[in-house]
């Protein structure tokens, strides 16, 4: 039983330390920090905050608010056509899907966690907060590399992973990819590393603190 407590205890700490991350990424304040940041009004007669308005309206869109104020309409310049429309649609339910991941891993962090500090003393988490704090650095290191590499190719394979082929292709001046260019989701996937190293951090803080501890409490009593 302790083993398998372990072992839901370390695999809830990872998934949670990879979801939130993402999920305080796709927070208002970022995106819109972002958006101001990278929307490209080159060559366009859009104005940089009506931009920036877009791609408010957008990430709201593609998180389940369908009273955000997307354009929909024919023209790929200045409105979200049908097919952009049916691609945040389909981004959305990825979106959920994730919310409803880092909610199920948050919660079970919670219940591991207490279960296996009451049966087994908080010593028991000290491997799984280490274990939860080093592999997703590996991850986040090979990611990164991949990113730096070749950012345009890792974006297209991980659109690939959860879109019909050429299903988000769309032209270099259509309203989306103004309001939301490359450069944006570069800058998502930078603050997404940056907050899942502070996270990580910390698991790995909080993991050597109480293995430190444990072993200075056996010390004492031998």
């Amino acid at each position: 039983m302790r083993v398998v407590v372990r072992v839901l205890t370390t695999v809830s700490l990872l998934a949670f330390c990879l979801l939130v991350p993402l999920m305080l990424t796709l927070t208002p304040p970022v995106t819109h920090y972002l958006a101001e940041a990278f929307v490209n009004t080159t060559g366009s007669t859009l104005e940089h905050d009506y931009l920036v308005g877009i791609a408010d309206a957008v990430r709201d869109f593609s998180l389940g608010n369908d009273q955000a104020a997307v354009p929909v309409g024919r023209d790929y310049r200045n409105a979200l056509t049908p097919d952009a429309v049916a691609h945040l649609l389909d981004v959305r339910t990825v979106f959920i899907g994730l919310e409803l991941a880092a909610l199920i891993a948050s919660l079970l962090v919670i219940g591991t966690l207490t279960i296996s500090i009451r049966r087994y003393g908080l010593r028991s988490i000290a491997l799984p907060l280490l274990i939860a704090g080093l592999a997703p650095l590996t991850v986040a290191l090979l990611l990164g590399l991949a990113v730096l590499i070749d950012f345009a190719g890792f974006f297209a394979f991980l659109h690939s992973l959860f879109f019909v082929a050429d299903s988000w292709v769309f032209p270099a001046d259509s309203l989306l990819i103004r309001a939301l260019p490359e450069a944006f989701w570069l800058g998502c996937a930078i603050v997404w590393l940056v907050f899942l190293v502070i996270l990580c951090a910390l698991c790995i803080l909080v993991g050597l603190l109480i293995r430190r501890r444990s072993q200075a409490s056996v010390s004492q009593k031998t």
